[in-house]
């Protein structure tokens, strides 16, 4: 699985925002997910993109439900904006 999941991050590193389904999907607010599925198992690894070019993963998990948990979607969302709040700072702790 974690090779699988290495090998859909470089398609998503070559594809960037063209990514679509099934390798990536839009999730809400500019938060993304990667999916890698291997048998009955799905990992979603949630990202964001820094003007348009740059993949910044926030987190990742392994999907038990149908629906992407919103306290997912939330975690993904504050890390966005604490990496935006740190890179105009021009701190990164």
């Amino acid at each position: 699985m974690k090779a699988k999941v290495v090998a859909d991050l470089h398609l998503l590193e070559e594809y960037g925002n063209l990514a679509r389904e099934p390798l990536s999907k839009e999730l809400d607010d500019g938060i993304f997910e990667v999916r890698t599925i291997e048998g009955s198992d799905i990992v979603r690894i949630l990202y964001f993109f820094d003007k348009d070019r740059l993949v910044i993963a926030t987190n990742g998990f392994v999907k038990k439900q149908q629906k992407t948990p919103k306290k997912e979607i939330d975690l993904a969302k504050r890390r966005r904006d604490d990496y935006f709040r740190r890179k105009e700072a021009g701190t990164y702790e």
